[in-house]
């Protein structure tokens, strides 16, 4: 198996042939991750084994380089001895995935297939997106003024640091602790707690800010994306984080279902199957 430390079995391989799948999985998110896709999916699958990508817990403090992700997946996982059929890639897991499959042709003569889910590039635009995000998932929590100042704030923020993406995230985590600390005061739980949600929202924006040094195009124009009714309403009202990742993907498959279940309806999975011919 490759390294153990860096990737989690969705299922396991019977041979040496293996799908990885890149994401910034979470407890409690409300969106399908791979694990629901493999079980759509179903025994088409059955001679493959499905590995998901496990991110390092990173601070935003350690700036880590565009590559920092990519080399910890690969480092020590011995893939000489297997031939990875395809990567798969989730918002901007789509961006690592595309470098992922770049770099498996150390080990391998042909480059694996790559299929996005609803790709992303991210921007400052994106890191204000995920906090208005965040601030609508606390509903009732905040007051409405509460809400709307933090929003602006998020969106002041991205204005004041157009042209550094890591010192804007960490402006954004200091506003995520500010509102996880009046959140979890009201809900009565311990700081402890919020400690913890906090450090894992700021893993989340390192993520997103070192995908920001990394330029998949090459791949990507070779590369097939399934997307979503909120996907293409973000490209139409021309959201940078999707409108220039459209510019540049091979071919795309729309689907008629939103964000949250693209990875879990029939409907895209057919698609994943029809195109995903290893």
């Amino acid at each position: 198996m490759p390294n153990e430390g860096s990737w989690s079995v969705i299922s396991t391989p019977k041979s040496n042939r293996i799908i990885l799948a890149v994401d910034f999985p979470a407890a409690g998110r409300r969106e399908a991750g791979f694990g629901d896709l493999a079980a759509k999916v179903g025994p088409a699958w059955s001679d493959y084994g499905f590995l998901q990508t496990t991110p390092p817990s990173v601070r935003l403090s350690e700036r880590p380089s565009g590559d920092f992700y990519t080399e910890h997946w690969i480092r020590g996982g011995e893939w000489e001895k297997y031939e990875v059929v395809a990567v798969l890639g989730y918002c901007v897991g789509s961006v690592y995935a595309a470098e992922l499959a770049q770099r498996l042709t150390r080990w391998q003569s042909t480059e694996p297939k790559v299929i996005l889910f609803d790709p992303q590039l991210t921007d400052s635009q994106l890191l204000a997106m995920e906090m208005h995000k965040m601030i609508g998932m606390a509903g009732p929590l905040f007051s409405d003024e509460e809400a709307e100042r933090a929003r602006q704030s998020a969106t002041a923020i991205i204005e004041t640091h157009a042209g550094g993406l890591v010192d804007a995230a960490i402006e954004i985590v200091g506003l995520y602790r500010e509102m996880a600390t009046i959140a979890f005061k009201r809900l009565g739980l311990a700081d402890s707690r919020r400690d913890e949600v906090v450090l894992l929202f700021e893993s989340y924006m390192t993520w997103l800010s070192a995908a920001a040094q990394v330029d998949p195009s090459t791949v990507w124009r070779r590369s097939t994306a399934i997307t979503s009714t909120d996907w293409a309403a973000m490209e139409s009202r021309g959201d940078t984080t999707v409108l220039n990742a459209s510019k540049v993907i091979g071919r795309k498959f729309p689907v008629d279902i939103d964000h949250a279940d693209l990875m879990r309806t029939d409907s895209a999975v057919q698609i994943l199957l029809d195109e995903g011919e290893f």
